[in-house]
């Protein structure tokens, strides 16, 4: 790795912290920088609502960075289960999402939500806090016996993750001197995506949700549901049960990207790595997503949606033609599946962003679809 994380957030308050973890990478067009932030936020959840904290950002980007900054900051947000660095930024071979950005001129930055990765993780470090039903698999490692949760509430609401989100957009805004930031989220980053955007249109350019989750009717709510706040997944659960059912085309997951994606995920979960047989990922236990069509019909900013054609295509595209934006392109990737960003295909990911944050377009297409075949090569759809 590059870089290591400079520290996991506590929960007490943690000021900005510029450079903190730092290393370059020399080739391509020039050094890449990687580099670790805390950016600081009063905490909405509600086992600490009020507390000064620090929400854990990434930082990839040329050695030297000059000149006007408008229009070439971007910002990735995960999903519900993997944290961000992971995701964006894995080191294997060509997958670094982040670094391929940052080749062509970007500022990225990826976060990690509370609950996930660098940043707090209030409740989840107490395995009585874990789903009663998979209590079974740290019985002998960090329990004795199952027990009932000590914080009977589900971890938070998505009007967390906006608050989390406005203020590293804040901060991202004033440290690059710029208006507006490119934001990019990954399934359930697309309702937070997709909301945030909605309800701050003057602070966003473009958009890219990659396999965004369809929206959901009802209210959005304002606390969490009764419940327990943590679930587990391990190696197996994320493999076997939600990867593999949709690995249908030959070299579709390359020898070794999976053995990188879990040690990664394991890097930035110390305390889960010594749970279970191979460890298992902690994840939070958000209640219901507010991602309605209401909210989506507000999207105004050109958005890209990339989905591949094995993850629910049809049920996910449903988003596409739900926003509002007027300049919107989809893309239905062949071979591919929820993880393609970890798969053969995941350059249509890297390649496609680049057009769309720096030119608007895909192709030369700023309303349109398309089909990306197992090549890589754009096929216009017919307009329906």
């Amino acid at each position: 790795m590059r870089t290591k994380a400079c520290g996991i957030a506590a929960v007490a308050f943690i000021a900005v912290l510029q450079g903190c973890a730092s290393a370059p990478s020399s080739g391509g067009s020039g050094s890449i920088v990687t580099t670790d932030h805390f950016v600081p936020h009063v905490s909405t959840l509600q086992p600490i609502k009020g507390q000064k904290v620090g929400l854990f950002v990434r930082q990839v980007s040329q050695a030297a960075q000059d000149g006007d900054m408008k229009g070439r900051v971007v910002l990735f947000v995960h999903g519900a289960t993997v944290p961000s660095v992971p995701d964006f930024a894995l080191e294997y071979k060509d997958y670094n999402w982040m670094e391929y950005l940052a080749r062509a001129g970007f500022n990225t930055y990826t976060m990690d939500l509370s609950g996930y990765g660098g940043s707090p993780r209030p409740m989840m470090d107490d395995p009585c806090n874990v789903n009663p039903k998979q209590q079974n698999l740290i019985v002998g490692k960090s329990l004795r016996a199952t027990c009932s949760a000590n914080h009977a509430q589900q971890f938070n609401t998505i009007r967390d993750d906006w608050a989390e989100m406005d203020a590293v957009v804040d901060h991202l805004r004033k440290v690059n001197k710029v208006d507006r930031i490119h934001i990019i989220g990954w399934s359930a980053g697309g309702p937070r995506v997709g909301g945030y955007v909605s309800q701050n249109p003057s602070k966003v350019d473009r958009v890219m949700l990659y396999a965004p989750s369809p929206v959901i009717k009802g209210p959005i709510p304002d606390k969490p549901a009764a419940g327990f706040p943590v679930q587990l997944q391990t190696r197996d659960d994320m493999e076997r049960l939600r990867w593999d059912p949709d690995v249908r085309c030959p070299g579709q997951v390359e020898p070794g990207a999976r053995d990188a994606v879990w040690k990664s995920i394991m890097e930035w979960d110390r305390i889960g790595e010594s749970w279970g047989k191979d460890g298992a990922m902690r994840g939070r236990v958000a209640t219901n997503f507010g991602w309605t069509e209401e909210l989506s019909r507000k999207v105004t900013s050109p958005t890209l949606v990339v989905v591949g054609e094995f993850d629910r295509l049809v049920e996910r595209r449903t988003v596409y033609e739900q926003i509002a934006s007027k300049e919107k392109v989809f893309l239905d990737v062949a071979c591919a599946s929820h993880f393609l960003v970890w798969e053969k295909q995941h350059k249509v990911l890297h390649e496609s962003s680049l057009e769309w944050l720096r030119d608007g377009n895909v192709k030369g297409v700023k309303n349109g679809e398309f089909r990306v075949d197992y090549d890589g090569k754009y096929l216009p759809k017919p307009a329906k």
